[in-house]
């Protein structure tokens, strides 16, 4: 590490596990309760299962303090310390919905349609607000093959994402799927 720099300047993929500290551990954290997903998100989620054992008070602390609402990050939190303790993922797609390789969270959205396992969904809807566009495509795709959309939660995601959808393509089938319904 640079001596002439600060750690947050730092390129995340090169710091030592040594080197990461609580202040460190609770920016990734933090980068883990924003609404919106962004790469920041995903490179946070994969730090903190890199970090460990390090991370787990912390993590169990943000645990403790949510409240229902975020009930969804709770149970990623929750798949982190699970992680963590046992190195062994309980549900080892969750890791792959969460992975900073937009590739990786589309075909692993694809391949949980393909099985039609509707235990994921509560993981699968928050990517609707993804950065890339093939990533929500999916799951949107993914919500019609599996007949989600007459759902209320789904329905009214959907409805919401279609004000803040930037592609224009994925904006009309918003708006097509949402009329039949």
């Amino acid at each position: 590490m640079n001596n002439n720099r600060h750690i947050e300047e730092e390129n995340w993929d090169f710091i030592e596990v040594s080197k990461i500290d609580d202040k460190i551990i609770n920016k990734l954290v933090n980068n883990l309760k924003l609404e919106e997903l962004s790469d920041d998100f995903y490179i946070s989620f994969e730090s903190l299962l890199k970090i460990g054992k390090k991370a787990e008070p912390i993590i169990q602390s943000f645990i403790d303090d949510m409240d229902k609402i975020h009930q969804t990050r709770k149970e990623l939190f929750k798949f982190i310390l699970n992680y963590i303790k046992q190195n062994n993922p309980d549900n080892p797609l969750i890791a792959n919905l969460y992975h900073p390789d937009f590739i990786i969270r589309a075909k692993t959205i694809m391949e949980i349609e393909q099985s039609e396992d509707l235990k994921y969904i509560k993981y699968i809807l928050p990517l609707l607000n993804d950065p890339d566009d093939s990533v929500r495509w999916a799951v949107i795709k993914l919500l019609i093959s599996l007949d989600q959309i007459k759902n209320s939660s789904v329905y009214s995601e959907l409805k919401t994402r279609v004000s803040r959808e930037s592609n224009p393509i994925i904006k009309k089938e918003l708006l097509n799927i949402l009329s039949k319904t």
